[in-house]
């Protein structure tokens, strides 16, 4: 048998010894770096917690870098902003105070300053930071804004904005330079004046909104029909000095002008006037004056006028609206015709007495006739006997606007009194009181004008009712003797313009609503079952019920085309509310290249005056649909021939929403922008229109052109309640801004917090170190004190 020989390294002692040597080692790596291991195996089981801290640090810091570089997005793009507010004041300043010296191109030192101004818009408006387009939206790799020259003067292939305003104008001023109007040649009668629009719903021209009128004798009918229109008649009269005649237009900008002609016999006749035919007083024979001469002086007038207003505020009102054609992303779709309603009214109907009024000399009475039997002359004694039926008197009573009231003949007094509609007039001897006292009492019991009470050629009382209410008289004496009897007003059927309060289904009744002249129906569930009338919008329904109407998608039969077109921009969700004017229903819509309206009524969808099916919005740019352009009638998708201004996204939704950055676990933060926002097309559009207009520099009109322009711009570089602003879109940003702000607080405070949990976890703490190294190296020192007796040990010392 072998004994084996006792090996130091293979030893417990040996073993133990190494171990307190690897220990030291460990223990002197964690003095000197600080950390409890240089591996994760060494870290013990609070490494987890470290691992964990460490990736939230990454993200952290993966955070923070976003947010810096958001924060230059941002910071540049309100730069970008800030400048576009300055551009705006001084353009709006320009504007405000532009004095109407015009140079050789026929602009102002304002204008000049415009164009400049535009061309540093669009550069600000393609700010880049790094690569990215600030103002693109989610096509940030894409330049936002065509380049200025482009935009304004086009390219060898399509037309810029000085071709598209050069175009518009033409089709608003019209070939007669009238703004598209017509006066009628020859006038319906010689002592009228008519005047029209050339086309019913053409976009481009003057819109005869409303007629007024004070010319004594004269009747003004419309406007009204299909092409709207408008005339005076001043039957044989002529106006005095004074009348005036008022006109008022809507312009293409939607704003209104008026025109006001006032009847003069001044020499030489004063500018806004007309002259009144004064005839020849001094001829032999004498020539009196001839309201037919009046008419025609007051038609060359109107001529006059619409032409100024034509060349002035027009051409401007053409500019801004040919501004929105190029410029406006958004769009509309105008009904074909204007339609009309069906509205049963009331006229005023004269009727006249059944006795010719005699005086005592058997002569026909006069408004000045005596009623005292003792006077001469005096109305007829039978009819003075009847009317006072002595000793008592009789009573007349009459029944109209303020109900019932009486006349009393009274022979006992000698004077007239009324009092709240009631008279006594007297007929005793001495009597003041003339057959005018009892035309003025009709009146003023019937509750009409008195110069609705006459007396006939023939002597016959006559009695207006105006159009407000009937008069109703009671018989008796008094009523036979005088020959009157009730007159009841006429009650005839109509067709004006529809408005905003015409009802959509329903009879027509005198003094009630105007109706919709083919109505929409409601359906029954029969037998047989009818299905209830539809519009459908963009694919959505909206359908008609007798009542009760709930929610975007039910409408009342009862409702008027005011709630109508509600409901149908409540669908389409346009920002610019739809409008009717004149008869003529114009929908807007932000997305012109989804509007899409039909109905399942033809008819009363035709009556609305959409008698083509469906309705769309042709898509901007929008250019002047047909030629010669004087006579042009449509706007037209102008896309394919025209430079589009703006190049970057154009899709649904919030323009902050085209760029996103989280910036931390929970929160993410939205800063796109696009150039084609409201606020900031607006600006672009009322700077180019300043900028870009030009007139002839000695043109008759040149000045009122630039002065009607220069009102125009200043306003639509004023901020407006409830439109977007420049500021909004810079407190978007900020609100993102300070949101990151508030998540970088929130990071810094978390960092710290997580940076001493994985201290907590990693670091060695040298005092204790310091311990467990002294305490092996006493152990170490009395394993080698063992070690070094064990060596010198053998089997003679054993034994």
């Amino acid at each position: 048998m072998s004994i084996s020989s006792i090996n130091y390294s293979s030893s417990v002692l040996g073993s133990q010894i190494r171990n307190i040597n690897q220990q030291l080692t460990d223990l002197s790596t964690q003095l000197s770096t600080g950390k409890l291991s240089q591996n994760y195996s060494g870290m013990g089981t609070n490494e987890g917690f470290a691992i964990a801290g460490r990736a939230q640090l990454s993200n952290i810091a993966g955070y923070s870098d976003t947010m810096t570089n958001v924060n230059v997005s941002i910071n540049l793009a309100n730069t970008a902003l800030q400048s576009l507010t300055t551009i705006r004041n001084t353009v709006q300043t320009g504007s405000a105070n532009t004095a109407q010296d015009l140079n050789v191109n026929g602009q102002t030192v304002a204008q000049n300053t415009a164009a400049a101004q535009f061309g540093s818009m669009v550069g600000v408006l393609n700010t880049q930071s790094g690569n990215r387009y600030l103002f693109s939206g989610t096509a940030f790799n894409t330049q936002s804004v065509a380049n200025a020259g482009d935009i304004i003067n086009g390219t060898t292939t399509q037309a810029g904005f000085k071709t598209v305003m050069a175009e518009r104008q033409a089709a608003d001023l019209g070939a007669n330079g009238m703004g598209r109007l017509v006066l009628a040649t020859p006038q319906p009668t010689p002592s009228s004046v008519k005047v029209s629009e050339d086309f019913a719903a053409s976009p481009f021209g003057l819109k005869i909104a409303a007629v007024s009128s004070t010319l004594t004798g004269a009747t003004v009918t419309g406007p009204s029909g299909s092409p709207v229109s408008f005339s005076v008649d001043l039957n044989g009269v002529n106006p005095k000095n004074g009348d005036k005649l008022s006109v008022q237009f809507t312009l293409p900008d939607g704003s209104t002008e008026q025109i006001e002609l006032t009847a003069s016999s001044a020499t030489p006749t004063p500018d806004g006037s007309f002259a009144i035919d004064p005839g020849k007083p001094n001829a032999v024979p004498v020539v009196p004056p001839d309201p037919n001469i009046t008419a025609t002086n007051l038609n060359t007038a109107l001529n006059t006028a619409i032409k100024k207003l034509a060349g002035t505020s027009l051409v401007a009102a053409s500019a801004v609206t040919a501004g929105d054609n190029f410029f406006n992303t958004a769009g509309s779709a105008t009904a074909n015709v204007a339609a009309t309603g069906n509205l049963r009214s009331y006229t005023s109907t004269t009727g006249t007495g059944s006795v010719a009024l005699q005086d005592s000399a058997l002569a026909i009475a006069s408004t000045t006739t005596s009623l005292d039997s003792s006077a001469t002359p005096n109305l007829n004694g039978a009819i003075l006997n009847a009317l006072a039926n002595a000793p008592t008197g009789t009573t007349l009573t009459i029944t109209g606007a303020s109900g019932a009231h009486t006349i009393t003949f009274d022979p006992t007094v000698t004077t007239v009194t009324t009092a709240s509609g009631n008279t006594t007039i007297g007929l005793a001897s001495g009597s003041t009181a003339k057959m005018s006292d009892i035309l003025n009492a009709i009146a003023a019991a019937a509750g009409i004008p008195a110069a609705n009470v006459t007396l006939s050629a023939t002597g016959n009382v006559q009695i207006a009712t105006g159009t407000g209410t009937d008069v109703a008289i009671t018989g008796g004496p008094a009523a036979t003797a005088l020959g009157l009897s009730s007159v009841t007003r006429g009650n005839v059927p109509s067709t004006p313009p529809i408005t905003g309060s015409t009802v959509l289904s329903g009879t027509a009744t005198a003094g009630g609503p105007e109706v919709l002249s083919a109505a929409f129906q409601a359906g029954s569930a029969g037998p047989p079952a009818v299905s209830p009338d539809t519009i459908t919008v963009n694919g959505q329904t909206l359908t008609f019920v007798a009542s009760g109407a709930t929610g975007p998608n039910q409408i009342n039969l009862t409702d008027n085309i005011t709630t109508l077109v509600s409901k149908i921009d409540q669908i389409t969700g346009t920002t610019k509310p739809s409008t009717i004017q004149v008869g003529v229903i114009t929908i807007n819509t932000d997305d012109p290249g989804s509007l899409n309206i039909t109905s399942s009524n033809s008819t009363a969808f035709a009556a609305l005056g959409f008698t083509t099916s469906p309705v769309t919005a042709a898509k901007p740019p929008l250019r002047v649909g047909s030629s010669p352009l004087g006579s042009a009638t449509t706007l037209v998708n102008g896309s394919a021939t025209t430079v589009q201004w703006y190049l970057g996204n154009d899709g649904p939704g919030s323009p902050r929403s085209t760029a996103m950055a989280r910036v931390d676990d929970s929160v993410t933060v939205q800063y796109g922008a696009q150039a084609n926002e409201d606020a900031i097309r607006k600006e672009l559009q009322a700077v180019a229109v300043f900028g870009t207009f030009s007139t002839s520099p000695t043109g008759q009109y040149s000045g009122g052109q630039v002065a009607a322009l220069s009102l125009r711009v200043t306003q639509a570089l004023t901020k407006q309640p409830g439109q977007q602003h420049i500021e909004d879109i810079q407190t978007d940003l900020a609100m993102a801004q300070n949101t990151m702000k508030d998540a970088g607080t929130r990071q810094t405070q978390a960092k710290a917090q997580l940076q001493t949990i994985i201290d907590q976890a990693e670091s060695a703490s040298p005092d204790q170190v310091a311990s467990e190294i002294l305490s092996l190296q006493n152990a170490l020192q009395a394993s080698y004190q063992v070690t070094s007796n064990l060596s010198q040990l053998s089997l003679v010392k054993f034994l």
